[in-house]
């Protein structure tokens, strides 16, 4: 998962800090923007990468220096970091602020990885006369006669961890070069095919070939990529809401942008800090003997995804504390810190019952 995160902060003086959008504020504002990478499945997710985000500003030459870099830019650096580092990974994933960009997609296929990104539906692309402009009208074009009679549409039935399934529709649309037998797939994801509601509706961009389809390597294609079908990219995107979750631990639990330094190099290893203890805080959760819950196996497509807050079901992770703050286990025998492995499972505790919906 791909995306970026903006803390206000005050002054000129720190590094990386100018007037720009802050997600997390919702306006624009002084303050610093990071570019992170963040891996998921089904059932965990933990930080990659960050690097922050410097503003043209604070370069001699502005954007033509050559250090500059774009947000695209530094997150396929970072996705190509991942891949070093050995990190495997089915697809890269990213909403349209990304998704939308052609230089970010065109880097992602030129550096060998696979990716599944949001589009916005109204992102127009050259066409004749009457031929779909937009991903929208792309979708309006798709035929639907009923859920007895879908047509061009295919239902993908998500399951949630609260136990409750909703039934989507996705389909294969076209728009210019985009399609299903294209290099670029157009996949329409909707609760209804016949509204498209704005806040039910996914438009998505894929570079994994169609099962079946030219660019299958089992079927002679050029693809690097083994096929995907609908259900699979559905799945894919789905999971790119652990971003926000993520977000909200290390930010709200776990200190992120509680910094008062200024320079580059120590910014970072606060970063860095942070993502070691949320780390830590899943390996005391998952090899703690008392907890009674064992780390997780490979991921299956049938897995469930996140759900609304209520009771979590029997699974594997369910948790075995209440929550709350817990004393250390024991006195320390000089003087030291006490284990802090009690308080780190209590911490992911609480983060899990404190999960909010997809």
């Amino acid at each position: 998962m791909i995306d970026d995160s903006g803390d206000r902060k005050d002054g000129r003086a720190t590094a990386h800090v100018g007037r720009q959008w802050l997600g997390r504020l919702g306006k624009t504002d002084n303050g610093i923007v990071t570019v992170s990478t963040l891996w998921a499945d089904e059932r965990i997710y933990y930080p990659l990468h960050a690097r922050p985000y410097t503003p043209a500003h604070h370069f001699a030459r502005g954007k033509s220096d050559p250090a500059f870099r774009t947000k695209w830019r530094i997150a396929v650096e970072l996705a190509v970091q991942a891949v070093a580092a050995g990190v495997a990974f089915r697809a890269v994933v990213a909403d349209c602020a990304y998704g939308d960009l052609d230089d970010f997609r065109g880097e992602l296929r030129r550096a060998g990885a696979g990716w599944v990104v949001a589009v916005r539906p109204k992102r127009g692309t050259w066409a004749y006369g009457t031929d779909a402009h937009t991903p929208r009208d792309a979708a309006a074009r798709l035929r639907w006669r009923g859920p007895e009679k879908p047509a061009d549409w295919q239902p993908v039935e998500r399951r949630f961890r609260d136990g409750h399934t909703e039934m989507w529709w996705a389909a294969e649309a076209s728009l210019g070069f985009w399609g299903p037998d294209g290099l670029t797939r157009l996949v329409v994801v909707t609760t209804d095919p016949v509204v498209l509601p704005d806040k039910a509706t996914w438009y998505l961009a894929t570079n994994l070939p169609r099962p079946g389809g030219p660019h299958d390597p089992a079927c002679g294609g050029d693809s690097p990529h083994p096929p995907v079908g609908l259900a699979e990219i559905v799945r894919l995107y789905g999971l790119r809401h652990w971003v926000e979750q993520g977000y909200k631990q290390v930010k709200d639990e776990l200190g992120w942008a509680d910094f008062q330094v200024r320079s580059d190099i120590a910014i970072r290893r606060h970063q860095s800090l942070v993502h070691c203890a949320f780390s830590f805080c899943w390996t005391t959760w998952f090899n703690d003997p008392t907890s009674g819950s064992a780390p997780p196996g490979p991921a299956s497509d049938t897995e469930l995804e996140r759900g609304r807050p209520g009771p979590i079901p029997s699974t594997a992770l369910r948790l075995t504390r209440p929550i709350g703050t817990q004393p250390a286990p024991h006195a320390t025998r000089r003087p030291q810190l006490a284990d802090p492995g009690h308080r780190a499972v209590t911490l992911v505790e609480s983060l899990v019952h404190r999960a909010p919906t997809t």
